[in-house]
């Protein structure tokens, strides 16, 4: 049997961080303790017209 050359996206754990405007959506990522660029950066849409910035970051694993 052989392992697989790229990691499996199923065997991360991402963790999303939204907020209505990209500086929030930094500063909580910073509080909970992410720091740098996310894995992915997306917009979706909100409640009463208004969009979420969302942030994804890898968790760390703990082994």
């Amino acid at each position: 049997m052989t392992t697989a050359p790229v990691k499996s996206l199923i065997d991360e754990q991402l963790e999303d961080i939204s907020a209505h405007n990209l500086r929030e959506a930094y500063s909580l990522a910073e509080r909970r303790g992410f720091f740098g660029a996310p894995v992915e950066q997306y917009v979706e849409p909100g409640y009463g017209g208004r969009v979420l910035q969302v942030l994804r970051y890898r968790v760390q694993q703990q082994r």
